[in-house]
């Protein structure tokens, strides 16, 4: 399986038809979140139909800065794996959207409890799947989770189960400073960056798992 990987668009469509080749290449799209930047249907709707203009599949998780009507929205169209897992050739896809409590206070925050509950209720859904997926928006702590000012941004709650669960890939975002790729207890976890700032990650699901990252 090939996946076009990307996070925090915010809102931002110049990128597109620059990646439109690569999507379509692609097996599967998979968004980390961060959709919108007005965070209500319509945008939401604006910026999934590009994508899927050129996507075959689309797999995704809300962000911080997604509201309740953006989530909807995923939701609707089947592409949220937000507390739910779902297998797509064999690979079981599973996450959680959001992040765990900021200095901002931004629109959809959980807390650490409840990012393992979700995360733990789409495992389940997905158990038993021959490799495992994990699609979060805020990253595992302590792994491509430093910010521009040296604070670390990411979840305990992910990092933990990831400390404790084989999982063979973990699409992230949140921290678009942190873009890079890092391995954690035979996890790749891959932080793309920001789509807004033309950031990207190309995956191989073979063995082992290859990443390529770009700008565009």
């Amino acid at each position: 399986m090939k996946i076009f990987a990307l996070s925090d668009i915010h809102g931002e469509t110049r990128y597109f038809e620059a990646a439109a080749e690569m999507m379509r290449s692609a097996d599967l799209v998979v968004i980390s979140g961060d959709i919108t930047k007005s965070r209500d249907e319509k945008s939401t709707e604006e910026i999934l139909s590009r994508i899927e203009l050129y996507a075959k599949k689309i797999v995704a998780v809300h962000g911080n800065w997604d509201h309740e009507d953006a989530i909807r929205v995923i939701e609707k169209k089947g592409y949220s794996v937000h507390g739910k897992g779902k297998i797509i050739d064999g690979i079981g896809f599973f996450g959680v959207g959001g992040s765990s409590h900021t200095p901002m206070n931004t629109v959809t925050e959980y807390t650490e409890e409840e990012i393992s509950d979700f995360i733990m209720a789409g495992y389940r859904m997905i158990n038993g799947a021959a490799r495992y997926v994990l699609v979060t928006h805020t990253p595992p702590r302590r792994v491509r989770d430093r910010t521009f000012i040296g604070l670390r941004g990411g979840s305990r709650a992910v990092r933990e189960f990831l400390d404790g669960t084989r999982v063979d890939l973990c699409l992230t975002g949140h921290i678009h400073e942190a873009v890079g790729v890092e391995s954690l207890n035979g996890c790749t976890v891959v932080n793309s960056g920001s789509f807004k700032k033309g950031r990207y990650s190309l995956i191989e699901m073979e063995s082992p798992i290859t990443v390529e990252q770009g700008k565009l």
